[in-house]
This record gives C-alpha cells, structure tokens and sequence, in this order.
C-alpha cells in the first residue's frame, strides 16, 4: 500500500532486494520483538530524501501491526519519527522488562472452573476477614 507522503515517488527497481535483505538481517521489529508482519521503514522518508532510499543505515524493520504507524509516523502517515531508532530501542526495552503476573502451576488460563474457584475462594477469605 501506499500512504501519504509515499504517494510521490516510485519505488526503485533495487528495492525489493534491498527490504529482502535488510529483513534478513534485522528479522524482528525493533520495537516490540515481532517477526510477525514486518515493514522495512525509511527513518528520513524517500519522498524526502530520495539519495537514501536504498541506504541500509536508512532504514529499521517495525511491524506493520502498531509499531510502524505509532513509532515510524508518530500515528500520521503524512509524517515521520526522526527519533524512531532511540524511541524503539525504549518501547523494546520496557517490553522485555514489563511486569508479569505471576500464576499458580496448577492454574490454567482458559479453564472456567479455575476461574469461578478463584472468584469464590477470594470471595470466601473476603468475608472471613469481615468477622
């Protein structure tokens, strides 16, 4: 697809092999760790910039899920983020370091019964303390 400021120029015939091999080096997103449908970002777009739009240190893979549309264009198209590379090195890092519940083994995530037994023990130690 085709968004914004994009809408300018054409791509080069080199680019597709440049995105192929910047993927293979960098297979995750630089903001949150997916392999999962990757976008090869320009950090100075080319409609900008067209000289860098095969340069390797132009460029930093994001998802297409959030992060290129959040990180990348700063949720605009029509704009870029010259900070992308230290705002995803941030938003990456607070991923691997966010907190996690912590669950008993034998509690599992998608069974009901666990469920309402946590619900009502909870509710049981809740009013016993009342008294």
């Amino acid at each position: 697809m085709i968004f914004g400021i994009f809408a300018k120029n054409k791509r080069s015939p080199k680019w597709p092999a440049t995105r192929l091999k910047h993927l293979d080096q960098y297979p995750s997103c630089a903001a949150c760790g997916s392999t999962k449908n990757l976008e090869v970002h320009h950090i100075e777009p080319f409609s900008i910039s067209p000289e860098k739009e095969l340069d390797p240190n132009n460029l930093i893979t994001l998802c297409s899920k959030n992060c290129h549309f959040y990180i990348g264009h700063l949720m605009d198209y029509n704009s870029w983020n010259i900070n992308v590379i230290e705002d995803s090195r941030v938003y990456l890092y607070k991923v691997k370091n966010r907190p996690q519940v912590i669950r008993s083994t034998n509690y599992e995530k998608n069974n009901l019964y666990d469920y309402i037994v946590i619900w009502f023990s909870g509710l049981f130690w809740h009013y016993r303390s009342r008294k």
